[in-house]
């Protein structure tokens, strides 16, 4: 009977086997379907993470840059020119081709070759630039409209918080690398003449090349623009704040225009909980009414039906505009979205007025905005200022610029005179010893430093 019994188990299990195998194929099946649907780019699948989907809405902006320059041999050399090639990366801001990378990357460099995300090779030209937060606008030459990178903001970052830089390290173009914001405030000295202030710090790999490359958070906003490293470290880079960077930004793209245009206003830029936009502060500027009915307090939502977040909007939608040209806005009021039309005005600073402003006068002979600091708020060693004038904003290649004055830096005193308080720059300013000379001594406190210096006098430049 043992036999039997074995012979009948045995022919029970193969008759079974054929249902097993069927099972197990569809499970097998079931898991191979399971795989399938989380292959690459497939909805829903686990590998397509934050991080993936942030790198591909920002790098279609991200451009590659090469260029050579020629700089000072070492005396072993004779001190003759030697060629060197130099890399570097920028961000689209606007489809016409205007990108922002860094100052250091494209100066001097006699032909400035870019890299399109998609391969395409083109150049690009040398607009405008800012010494003192190393930030330049270039113009890149395109046929068609380019991607552009979508902005965020830094004021509200956090330690800790995932961010990714995105650059071109040692040529190795478009490459990624991912960390978290390390620190933010932090002050980089560079060498002996120049420092960074208010910078992020993160330690998502930056090399030399990342320059000019954007720091983006998890939504693939760019929230600061990569610009340092330091030597000898790993895993310390550092970014210039979004917040900041856009304010020079604005300046470079307004100075850059062929003919100075003005709407007539005077805006400031306004964040709540809806995000940031920018509100008319003032609808009647340095005497000139716009001809359409906008008053104080109007939010501006947008411009020939593009929206307006910020300065930088504006001003790119005034740029190569003519003066009388109509634009077409939407602005808020009440909740509720009116349309006006606006003719273009000539700038207040190119208009010949006998009544200045001092905020013209300054931004347009010394290339700075100022306001009004007392004596018990300035840090200086002696105690013998009685009070100083805060640089808020410096003006791209301006004279101020180029003698590397920079935003928080203070003026106590210009030739012969101090400078507490803004009406004591005014008189400076209108001075007939101001106007007669070539150049002009400045004195600024730095920290707790006192720093001395010459302008170029634009006022006597043009007379």
């Amino acid at each position: 009977m043992a036999p039997a019994q074995s012979a009948l188990r045995m022919t029970d299990l193969l008759h079974s086997l054929p249902v097993r195998l069927s099972l197990m194929a569809s499970i097998v099946g079931g898991f191979a379907l399971g795989m399938a649907d989380r292959s690459a780019g497939s909805e829903g699948s686990l590998r397509e993470t934050p991080i993936v989907k942030a790198i591909q809405n920002a790098e279609a902006s991200v451009v590659n840059i090469q260029g050579s320059k020629s700089v000072k041999g070492e005396a072993a050399d004779g001190g003759r020119p030697q060629l060197v090639n130099g890399m570097g990366t920028g961000v689209i801001i606007d489809p016409r081709g205007y990108a922002v990378t860094n100052l250091h990357v494209v100066q001097d460099v006699a032909k400035i070759e870019v890299t399109l995300a998609d391969g395409t090779e083109t150049t690009a030209k040398l607009l405008n630039f800012d010494p003192s937060t190393d930030l330049a606008l270039i113009k890149i030459d395109a046929k068609d409209p380019l991607p552009v990178i979508a902005i965020g903001s830094s004021h509200d970052l956090m330690r800790g918080e995932t961010v990714i830089a995105i650059g071109n390290p040692f040529g190795y173009q478009h490459t990624v690398t991912v960390g978290i914001v390390s620190a933010l405030h932090r002050n980089v000295p560079v060498n002996g003449t120049q420092e960074y202030y208010d910078l992020i710090q993160t330690n998502a790999d930056i090399n030399p090349g990342n320059s000019g490359g954007p720091l983006i958070n998890i939504d693939g906003e760019m929230i600061g623009i990569n610009v340092a490293v330091r030597v000898g470290a790993q895993g310390i880079g550092f970014a210039i704040p979004i917040d900041a960077a856009l304010e020079v930004i604005a300046d470079l793209v307004a100075s850059s225009q062929r003919q100075q245009v003005s709407l007539g206003m005077a805006f400031r830029g306004v964040r709540d909980s809806e995000g940031s936009y920018l509100e008319v502060a003032s609808a009647s500027l340095h005497g000139q009414q716009p001809s359409a009915d906008i008053a104080s307090g109007d939010r501006l939502l947008a411009v020939d039906s593009q929206p307006i977040r910020s300065r930088l909007d504006l001003e790119l939608r005034l740029l190569n505009r003519q003066q009388g040209e109509a634009l077409n806005l939407e602005i808020e009021r009440g909740g509720q979205k009116l349309a006006r039309t606006l003719s273009l005005m000539g700038s207040p600073l190119a208009a010949a007025s006998s009544k200045v402003n001092l905020d013209d006068l300054a931004w347009e002979r010394l290339g700075i905005r100022v306001t009004e600091l007392r004596a018990e708020e300035i840090r200086t060693a002696s105690g013998s200022y009685k009070g100083g004038l805060k640089v808020v904003a410096v003006r791209g290649n301006s004279p101020a610029a180029q003698r590397q004055i920079q935003v928080g830096d203070v003026l106590v005193g210009m030739m012969n005179w101090q400078t507490p308080t803004i009406d004591h720059l005014q008189y400076v300013l209108q001075s007939p010893e101001f106007k007669q000379s070539p150049k002009v001594k400045f004195y600024l406190m730095r920290g707790t430093m006192t720093y001395i210096g010459d302008l170029q006098n634009t006022a006597k430049a043009t007379r």
